[in-house]
């Protein structure tokens, strides 16, 4: 592959340095994969709570709520919600800047909650405000519910009331439905991750990077909450929202520890399982809808490092013969399959291949057992999922 970077638009502002580690794994495709990274996929996901409710009762209560919808041909437990737009907006109003996070949720529809306000303009509540991110994106407007931001106050709550976006969804976070626990948002690729776990009743297993629980609630909801799930987080905060999920699911074999798990062999001695589910921090290069980049290639080459601790830890608790799952939501060689080269060939772990296959395979040879989530091919998020079985040891 020519690894030569050519003069082409840097759609997404990336760091040059790190634009060319994109093109490596890319070459003339990166264009393609940064236009698809920068609109949200044309349908979103929502993971039913099967202990709860069932696929055609939630697409009617969906429907009902004007929602364009229909089961996943994927996975049985899954709805695609339509994405409507994008729309032209006009501003109008008062300015308010939210964070980069924050600004891409409110561009689908999302409301504006304070922790994601970043400065204002002075408005009155009630007043219709535009929503802009820090680099003067305009993403939507609405109804501001709380006064102007100053930098001394720590505020909880709905900040925005979104009326207008760039792309919409229904409201589903102010539904019944999710309020009864029915649904969740989470990407196919994610719920992908936790398939390819291929948890059973009755096991011992561990989420080494749980919260806010996506992984955990689902292979909870798999499992039929029959067996044990060691969730660990050093997050107290998404640990918190860990929790709230659970109650909120009605999920029962969920075990909540605010720990390191890097640590998790020294710290539980006592701890073997038979699966283990590796989704560490990762640069995230992968989540769309993207404004723009804020991703170093040092913050790259540091999460690699990080995520071999993880992967190190797991390989220890893991017992003979059981399954490690390793995922994240990023797009480089370095975090993805370099990080399969360094636990097979240091850690002594060896490929199996999944269950459900949608992406491509690794780029590198012998890489065909694992999947790379592409957005230039597949409408959905930037994603990686490797499998591998302990062969020796304890």
């Amino acid at each position: 592959m020519n690894t030569t970077l050519p003069a082409r638009p840097n759609i997404l502002g990336y760091e040059e340095r790190l634009l060319q580690a994109l093109f490596e794994v890319y070459g003339s495709r990166l264009e393609g994969v940064m236009q698809a990274l920068g609109k949200p996929p044309k349908e979103y996901a929502l993971r039913v709570n099967t202990l709860k409710a069932d696929v055609e009762r939630v697409i009617l209560a969906l429907q009902e709520m004007g929602a364009e919808c229909r089961p996943s041909p994927l996975l049985e437990e899954v709805i695609l919600v339509k994405v409507n737009g994008p729309y032209q907006l006009e501003r109008s109003g008062k300015t308010v800047v939210a964070r980069k996070g924050a600004a891409e949720s409110v561009m689908l529809g999302s409301r504006l909650y304070a922790p994601g306000v970043l400065k204002t303009e002075k408005y009155r509540v009630g007043e219709m405000v535009s929503v802009e991110d820090p680099k003067g994106h305009f993403v939507g407007k609405g109804i501001a519910i709380l006064p102007p931001k100053t930098d001394d106050q720590k505020r909880r709550g709905v900040a925005v009331d979104t009326k207008e976006s760039i792309y919409r969804l229904p409201p589903l976070r102010d539904s019944k439905l999710y309020e009864l626990g029915l649904i969740r948002e989470q990407s196919i690729p994610a719920m992908i991750a936790s398939k390819v776990l291929e948890p059973r009743k009755g096991e011992t297993i561990v989420d080494m990077c749980a919260a806010p629980g996506g992984k955990t609630l689902h292979i909870a909801q798999l499992i039929g909450n029959e067996g044990r799930v060691y969730a660990f987080d050093h997050s107290e905060g998404r640990m918190t929202a860990l929790l709230a999920d659970m109650a909120r699911l009605g999920i029962k074999c969920v075990v909540p520890i605010c720990h390191d798990s890097r640590y998790i062999d020294k710290d539980f001695p006592t701890l073997k399982a038979d699966r283990v589910i590796v989704d560490p921090p990762c640069s995230a290069l992968g989540v769309r809808p993207k404004l723009y980049e804020e991703t170093t290639y040092r913050k790259v080459e540091g999460c690699a490092e990080y995520q071999k601790h993880f992967m190190r830890a797991a390989s220890r608790i893991v017992k003979r013969g059981g399954v490690i799952v390793y995922s994240t939501c990023t797009l480089t060689l370095e975090e993805n399959e370099a990080i399969v080269r360094f636990s097979i060939d240091e850690l002594g772990l060896e490929l199996e291949d999944q269950i459900i296959k949608v992406g491509e395979g690794g780029f590198g040879e012998g890489l065909g057992k694992v999947q790379r989530f592409s957005p230039d091919l597949l409408d959905m998020p930037g994603y990686f999922i490797a499998k591998f079985i302990k062969t020796r040891g304890d």
